[in-house]
């Protein structure tokens, strides 16, 4: 048997946890400028509050119902993501974290010795009572399934006391009766127009197609899916990638820039971060690309989408080498009389530390700065993000947010938890 473990309004639940004020009360957690709902409580969701909505079209229900709208806190909601990994970790022998907030885990043989159901009660109490997290738990011979039984424990918390178990036919054709194809892992708004158009409008609809139909529409995918839903696992527990393949720090800003230095310290900060996270994951990049974007949405103001990329003579991971080439693609990209809207630094075609090749006809100036990126790293973990930095870096935080209390600023200030695993947008 497969399980899902997944935490309740996430990020909300994270700052629950440092302001126990908000419990009980309509809360909201803002996107990284302050714009669009990406986490709500299930008082906020009962007011009508639409994931990923735009916050300016709900002003009035936020103040007729006083919602808290928060800016987010990345650093707290990757700290507490992992604590939940390191409890169920401890419970568990066999996961795959499979994003921020959810687990997958396996436990084959465990039914040998514990009811699962009951267990599974004992990780949520324990992940409950170590990390502040409240969360639920769907159980099903397969992954897909397990992801649908997740959303039945979520649906009727008092029913199944947040954990449901599908451990019978009947109930696995009931859940899929239930379930709106485009609520289904793995289909997406296009294709579930598409599965409309065939009269596929349930889970258990998609079941009863043709393996050949399923596999002109959905190729191979299709066909696993189908499996999956039928219990027949075709979706192992994954283990985690070693190591990204690219690595992007983008941001869209509160306030369009049209400051030029304003921009450039902007994108020299970006690479900045981008090197850091090569060094923590031991690779080097070749290549570099830099894009700066004015407002699609404000025409009037004029639209200019530059980008330029550049390939370095040797792999490099250093701050200094990764900033002064995306400072030059700046300087070729930006164009006076526009008000930028968004920009980023993207590294890509990377490969080892011990692997890299050096070209024997251009100096390689790494081994001077290998040292003192160690040195750099190493006080940045020990006394906070960003205490030593580029001159040029200006220290603002790459996420823009508005509605952060004092005590939180000042923590970030001597902050030393662990950078976000996970990409936040």
């Amino acid at each position: 048997m497969f399980a899902l473990i997944d935490c309740n309004n996430f990020f909300v639940s994270c700052e629950r946890t440092l302001d126990k004020s908000l419990i009980g009360k309509p809360v909201t957690v803002l996107s990284n400028n302050d714009g669009c709902f990406i986490s709500r409580s299930q008082e906020a969701k009962d007011l009508g509050i639409a994931m990923g909505a735009p916050l300016f079209k709900y002003k009035k229900i936020i103040e007729t119902h006083n919602i808290q709208c928060l800016s987010p806190k990345f650093e707290l909601y990757n700290y507490k993501s992992q604590q939940v990994i390191r409890t169920v970790s401890s419970l568990i022998p066999e996961y795959e974290v499979y994003s921020i907030d959810e687990i997958f885990f396996s436990l084959k043989g465990f039914e040998r010795f514990f009811d699962i159901k009951n267990y599974c009660q004992i990780i949520r109490r324990t992940v409950a009572s170590e990390t502040g997290i409240p969360t639920c738990i769907g159980i099903a011979p397969t992954k897909t399934l397990a992801k649908l039984a997740n959303k039945i424990a979520k649906k009727f918390p008092d029913t199944f006391n947040g954990v449901y178990l599908m451990d019978t036919q009947e109930k696995i054709e009931k859940a899929l009766k239930w379930l709106p194809v485009e609520d289904l892992w793995g289909i997406g708004r296009k294709l579930a127009a598409k599965m409309h158009d065939a009269g596929v409008y349930k889970a258990h609809d998609l079941t009863q197609k043709p393996e050949m139909w399923l596999r002109k529409v959905m190729g191979i995918h299709g066909v696993r899916m189908m499996r999956e839903l039928q219990g027949i696992p075709q979706l192992p527990l994954e283990e985690p990638s070693i190591a990204k393949q690219s690595i992007a720090t983008t941001r869209s800003f509160i306030e369009m820039i049209a400051e030029k230095e304003q921009l450039r310290e902007r994108i020299k900060t970006f690479s900045f971060v981008c090197a850091e996270k090569l060094r923590k994951q031991n690779s080097c990049c070749k290549r570099i690309t830099v894009f700066i974007q004015t407002n699609r949405f404000h025409k009037t103001s004029g639209v200019y989408n530059g980008v330029l990329s550049y390939t370095f003579p040797n792999p490099s991971s250093s701050s200094v080498t990764i900033s002064k080439a995306a400072d030059i693609l700046f300087e070729a990209l930006y164009k006076e009389g526009f008000r930028y809207k968004k920009a980023g630094v993207i590294v890509t075609d990377l490969i080892p530390d011990n692997e890299r090749l050096i070209n024997l006809f251009e100096k390689d100036i790494e081994q001077k700065h290998i040292p003192v990126m160690k040195v750099m790293d190493f006080l940045n973990r020990k006394y906070g993000k960003d205490k030593i930095r580029l001159a040029s870096q200006s220290g603002k935080p790459t996420y823009e947010r508005r509605n952060l209390p004092p005590e939180y600023e000042e923590f970030l200030k001597s902050n030393t938890l662990p950078e976000a695993s996970f990409r936040f947008h």
